[in-house]
């Protein structure tokens, strides 16, 4: 679905790809192989957007974790009870020209 999902996205189109998981080959695993048939398959090119910035004013809520912490593609937010959310992780892919 991810591959096919980026396939279909317009020169500079961003698609965030989504999970409720803590699986490791759920999250970044799936970004992995998506990435690497489409760059092995066809002549289309993305990037990975960084959200390191983006997700900073909500490290007060929860616990994430990002490519600091060993994520090679997305964030991902742990479950914190008190919090009643996660997991959840999130990555943000673009279109390259």
């Amino acid at each position: 679905l991810l591959k096919a999902g980026l396939m279909m996205l317009k020169p500079g189109g961003v698609l965030v790809y989504s999970t409720c998981t803590l699986s490791p080959v759920q999250n970044d695993g799936v970004v992995h192989m998506a990435l690497r048939s489409l760059w092995e398959d066809t002549t289309l090119d993305f990037e990975v957007c960084d959200l390191t910035e983006a997700v900073k004013p909500l490290r007060f809520l929860c616990k994430l974790y990002g490519s600091q912490d060993g994520m090679k593609y997305g964030q991902m937010v742990v479950p914190f009870l008190p919090n009643n959310f996660g997991p959840m992780y999130f990555a943000k892919i673009r279109r390259l020209p």
